[in-house]
């Protein structure tokens, strides 16, 4: 580990949090490089999810030695010198996009093909894993704190033999969740998990591993919802820190996206480690496409020469992504078609970013492209999108404290 992620939140506690970006798109790893040949203490954090990132393609279509190779060739590019850190998120037994949400699928096969895939991250470089054993398809209710510790260790395990037969260098360890179906949201069922994993580490021999746990994700409020409204509880944060700090750990967020300037401020202080983000900077390619396209509507008349890329990304994303999973509970299926037409903006910003990549938006994208580079001059329309990414990054390290 040349860049030692946990010293530098150990300096840094109580003055800085880090940041954790979901490399969701070229863009998204551009501006965060970007902005970090700036911010002086800024180190860009790549958290990808299974969904994303694995060695059969996630929806963005990299394996996890192509997502490391495009962030060296695009750190080469900008001239960015300084450390990254790469890491996996929600990585576990049915949280792939194979076996996710299969009650088919037995658990020896779950844990298995979560284990091929935490080995083809320490192959290819990643720096943290994060074990979450909360989720199985097969079950009727929330897994009892035990079984997820027992799994949790069996796939650390896992991890470490196979790392030590290589002689892979050591990697640090993400654990918990921050899914109500985890049964770890409040307060003493997480502190309950964390005793309870300590013990199992140490009962498996596994002493050093637990020196390299550096996060326990915690649930204080943020969650991802179709209308971009978040929010957090800073009472329950603090309460959750107080756990962790005890214990030399740090805690990490999830679903920070569309929180505000004043509640972001308070992580730094509360002393919460990292902050996951996401949705919000994928919905930032968004912003920047409408804006090109607003100049394309500007300069050419013909309405049959325009791409009509947003009617073309709004339809692919109520057709064909995960919006379903975000929208009110129990509604009938003509209810979910009306919701979708209702909020079919809102769903494209949202979760648009799982059909970037089908044919139809990619072709509509194309033609805007070359429509804005033949008709608007000095407009380039990467770069354009890049810097909307990049402002919506600079929100987050300037409220981190990361900007020095």
């Amino acid at each position: 580990m040349t860049f030692d992620t946990k010293r530098w939140l150990d300096d840094r506690r109580g003055e800085a949090t880090l940041l954790g970006v979901c490399p969701m798109s070229e863009e998204i790893v551009e501006a965060t490089i970007r902005e970090a040949t700036t911010a002086a203490d800024f180190v860009p954090m790549f958290i990808a999810t299974p969904r994303q990132v694995d060695a059969n393609r996630g929806y963005t279509g990299w394996s996890q030695e192509e997502l490391i190779k495009f962030i060296d060739e695009t750190a080469d590019t900008v001239g960015y010198n300084g450390p990254t850190v790469v890491a996996r998120d929600h990585g576990g037994p049915y949280q792939s996009t194979r076996d996710r949400g299969d009650p088919d699928v037995p658990l020896e096969d779950a844990l298995e093909y979560a284990t091929e895939l935490f080995i083809a991250d320490l192959e290819s470089g990643f720096d943290v894993l994060h074990v979450d054993a909360t989720e199985d398809a097969r079950a009727a209710e929330v897994l009892d704190l035990k079984e997820v510790v027992r799994r949790t260790v069996e796939l650390i395990n896992r991890v470490e033999r196979y790392r030590e037969s290589e002689g892979l260098d050591p990697v640090y360890y993400e654990v918990g969740t921050e899914e109500i179906t985890g049964g770890m949201t409040e307060a003493d069922d997480f502190e309950r998990y964390i005793d309870l994993l300590w013990e199992a580490l140490a009962e498996a021999g596994r002493e050093t591993v637990r020196d390299r746990l550096l996060f326990v994700v915690g649930q204080i409020g943020t969650t991802m919802r179709i209308d971009m409204e978040n929010d957090f509880n800073p009472e329950k944060a603090r309460s959750l820190q107080s756990i962790v700090v005890d214990r030399e750990l740090f805690l990490k967020v999830h679903y920070t996206d569309w929180l505000d300037d004043d509640q972001l401020s308070q992580f730094p202080e509360i002393g919460i480690g990292a902050a996951n983000v996401g949705p919000e900077f994928a919905a930032s390619i968004i912003d920047g496409l409408e804006e090109l396209e607003d100049m394309e509507r500007e300069v050419i008349d013909d309405e049959s020469s325009r791409s009509r890329f947003m009617e073309s990304f709004m339809a692919a994303a109520v057709r064909d992504s995960p919006w379903q999973k975000f929208a009110p509970a129990e509604l009938s299926e003509d209810e979910l078609k009306a919701f979708a037409a209702e909020n079919r903006r809102n769903i494209a910003y949202c979760v648009g970013r799982y059909v970037l990549n089908d044919p139809e938006v990619r072709e509509a994208r194309e033609t805007l492209y070359g429509n804005v580079e033949a008709h608007v001059p000095g407009t380039d329309p990467h770069d354009h999108v890049v810097g909307t990414v990049r402002e919506s990054i600079q929100r987050y390290v300037d409220a981190f404290e990361m900007d020095a």
